[in-house]
């Protein structure tokens, strides 16, 4: 562990540089292969060049071979040979190379030398008649190269052969394969070289319309949120400068989304506020004339006001930072949160709204089979949350002496939670219209902001819930729905 940690921050700069240029990276991708493939390439062209050069020299030897072979005759019982003065002096010059030669004769298996260097090796295993064989032997502390080929004497009764050797020493085929192979694998270098460059240049100049968007990006004021654009740009990086795209136009609509919602929350606040002030100055001024009991209670009376509209103005504060909870937060994956009881969180609920109920003189009730469980995946601050507002809409807009119901029950997989009232109810065509932001039905006098509903379907609608008005049962009145899918 010691050792890995010590190891570690010196690998770190190498990965943070390589991260930090596509050329670095393809370079140490590509250069290696080439290496690797220039190695291969180098092994394969050096047995090339081994093969070539062997077969080249061994012509040479071979001929050397049907030269002394031609001149090779009987006399009788003896082998006689009778080589040109220019051939001897071919096998005893030492100009560049050393060129030894034998001939033997081989009776009943004995071999026995005619003429040239006695001790030059012959081959392992017999040799063929009439077929060169080449071999590779150390003579005389030199790497040799020998051509051998056996010829028999074709007399009556004669079991003999003759035995024609030719070696010479191998080191100018070794210089001339080096010298070969040295000039390819300089070659295969440059190109290596070259290759790096073109590369590199190359990945310059396709890269270029990357930098003129990086230009275009930095030129750019803070609030130009204009797609960029393709031209030039190529194919394989279009999908990169579609994210950008993509993503500064979701940046857009919520710098727009949160420039509405400030005008909205302040065009609501102005209002409540505007009427504090008006009601304070009010009642400073009655209470400026202690003596009059009607100045005392019409003071009373704004004072009561004020409490009434400061009651409101906080409700409307507490709706607007849970709008804004929701909407910065957006959807969750369902399977991130933790699996609460709705039925327990309907309890409080109705435990909550108990005395609020009671104040206007409502009948209020809670309603579920026995034993009942609704397992969902959601928040329950949030549930509660947009629960508390269907049921405080249900209180605020009904009359006194209506019934509110709150109630729970399983549809299929869905869990279901209802607030229904025998209120004056809400026309078909403006169910869906209340639930828009800041939306007031034409007619009623309640005091309100009209953010109820909007929270509480987008609060359901981010754990794959649902809210919906349907007719009440009861013949009027309206009943609110809220789905959740059980867990």
């Amino acid at each position: 562990m010691w050792r890995r940690h010590l190891r570690a921050p010196a690998r770190l700069p190498l990965r943070l540089w390589l991260r930090g240029s596509l050329r670095r990276q393809l370079l140490l991708l590509l250069v290696p292969a080439l290496v690797a493939i220039t190695a291969i390439d180098s092994w394969f062209t050096y047995d090339t060049l081994r093969d070539a050069a062997n077969t080249a020299y061994d012509r040479s030897l071979y001929g050397s071979v049907r030269t002394i072979d031609n001149a090779i005759g009987m006399a009788g019982e003896s082998v006689q040979l009778s080589l040109p003065d220019a051939a001897l002096e071919m096998f005893e010059t030492a100009a560049q190379t050393h060129v030894f030669y034998r001939v033997s004769i081989e009776r009943a298996g004995v071999v026995d030398t005619i003429t040239g260097y006695d001790d030059l090796p012959l081959p392992a295993g017999a040799l063929v008649n009439n077929e060169p064989r080449f071999y590779d032997a150390t003579y005389r502390d030199e790497a040799v190269r020998i051509a051998a080929m056996a010829r028999p004497v074709y007399r009556p009764d004669a079991h003999l052969r003759v035995i024609i050797q030719v070696a010479e020493t191998a080191e100018p085929r070794t210089a001339l394969i080096s010298r070969v192979w040295r000039s390819a694998l300089a070659r295969d270098t440059v190109l290596i070289v070259l290759s790096a460059l073109i590369l590199v240049g190359g990945i310059t100049y396709v890269l270029r319309p990357l930098a003129r968007v990086r230009n275009d990006v930095r030129a750019r004021s803070p609030d130009d949120l204009t797609p960029l654009a393709f031209d030039h740009v190529p194919v394989e990086v279009r999908p990169l400068v579609d994210a950008v795209n993509m993503h500064v136009a979701r940046s857009e609509a919520m710098a727009q989304a949160q420039a509405q919602f400030i005008a909205d929350a302040a065009h609501q606040l102005r209002t409540p506020l505007a009427i504090l002030k008006t009601q304070a100055e009010f009642a400073q001024r009655q209470l400026a004339h202690r003596g009059d009991p009607q100045d005392v209670q019409a003071a009373r009376e704004a004072v009561g006001a004020i409490e009434a509209q400061l009651g409101q103005a906080a409700r409307l504060t507490n709706q607007l930072l849970a709008l804004a909870r929701v909407r910065r937060d957006g959807a969750v994956a369902v399977e991130a949160v933790d699996v609460i009881d709705a039925v327990a969180i309907a309890e409080q609920v109705a435990l909550d709204y108990l005395p609020l109920a009671r104040g206007k003189q409502q009948d209020f009730g809670w309603e579920r089979p026995a034993g009942l469980q609704l397992p969902v995946r959601a928040d329950g601050a949030l549930l509660r949350e947009a629960l508390a507002n269907l049921v405080h809409n249900a209180i605020q807009y009904s009359p006194r002496g209506s019934r509110i119901t709150l109630s729970a029950m399983r549809a299929g997989e869905q869990a279901l939670l209802m607030v229904e009232d025998d209120g004056p109810g809400i026309p078909h065509d403006e169910r869906e219209k209340v639930f828009a932001r800041f939306y007031r039905r034409v007619g009623h006098a309640e005091p309100g902001s009209g953010l109820g509903l909007a929270i509480s379907r987008e609060m359901a609608a981010r754990f794959g819930g649902s809210v919906t008005f349907e007719d009440a049962t009861q013949g009027k009145g309206v009943r609110a729905v809220l789905a959740l899918k059980l867990a």
